[in-house]
């Protein structure tokens, strides 16, 4: 099973690129804003578990306010270790806006590293069922996707902006739960090198652009999809973030619009390592 999984990594990113994406890649970004790519590394069943998992955090969380203080703590260490500076952001931890008017949903940014530090660090964190439970399941599914980053920037030319003491790309990945009073806000650009739209349970929501130095809501469409979410595949969106701006890679605007129900998804982002902004 061990040696299946192994030869699957190595030729997944390779079908990806050269059998769904005839055009560069830089040029199919800049025509569509995206690239979808089929997915059958993960049964749907696992964003099922997933997303089930997530609901025992949000509800321990919520009702053990104690702990919820502990995971902020450990998330302000961890932001001032160096580690951080793997992935070049705070974003890190559990955010609860499900009573902030017009946001309304809860998220959980997960990484490895924030994973690892918990476990060193803040061991009693980890030892409650619904916090490694749900950290056991955001770091099986995210193991496959640094290949598809690591990929994607060698179609660019862009092999080196990953390049690190570490051997993945630093991947921030981030599950969302949106309410049924979530509003949709404006259209936004991902602060990353690249995001990967792995699972929602209702697509339809996810609105993208080809970028434009300006938009109107009419450029804005749900992107047709080849694959459908079935139980042994999904389809993925592969976009380009504005960390990758100084190359002329430019970023896809996107938003999710509200469906007056509760609704699941989940992102990876690539992060760019020990990364500093340009001043402009």
């Amino acid at each position: 099973m061990i040696i299946k999984k192994t030869f699957f990594l190595l030729i997944f990113p390779l079908f990806a690129f050269q059998s769904l994406c005839a055009t560069p890649l830089a040029e199919q970004f800049k025509r569509t804003g995206y690239l979808e790519i089929c997915d059958k590394q993960h049964e749907i069943a696992a964003y099922d578990s997933l997303y089930a998992s997530f609901d025992d955090l949000i509800e321990f969380l919520q009702t053990n306010p104690v702990w919820v203080q502990k995971l902020y703590t450990a998330k302000e260490r961890f932001i001032r270790s160096s580690d951080r500076n793997y992935y070049s952001t705070n974003f890190f931890g559990f955010c609860d806006e499900s009573k902030k008017e017009g946001r309304n949903q809860i998220s959980f940014y997960y990484s490895s590293y924030f994973h690892k530090f918990i476990c060193s660090y803040y061991p009693e964190l980890h030892q409650i069922s619904e916090i490694s439970l749900f950290f056991e399941a955001c770091l099986e599914i995210q193991k496959p996707y640094g290949n598809i980053f690591s990929e994607a920037a060698a179609e660019l030319g862009l092999e080196t902006i990953f390049s690190s003491k570490y051997i993945h790309p630093p991947i921030l990945f981030k599950v969302i739960k949106y309410l049924p009073s979530y509003t949709a806000i404006k259209p936004h650009y991902d602060g990353t090198a690249f995001s990967l739209f792995l699972d929602s349970t209702d697509n339809q929501s996810l609105l993208l652009s080809p970028y434009k130095s300006s938009f109107t809501v009419d450029d804005f469409s749900s992107p047709p999809r080849e694959f459908l979410r079935l139980h042994n595949q999904s389809s993925i969106l592969l976009i380009p973030g504005t960390l990758l701006t100084e190359f002329s890679i430019y970023p896809t605007p996107h938003i999710v619009t509200q469906s007056g129900k509760i609704r699941y998804a989940t992102v990876a982002f690539a992060m760019r390592p020990n990364y500093i902004p340009q001043k402009k």
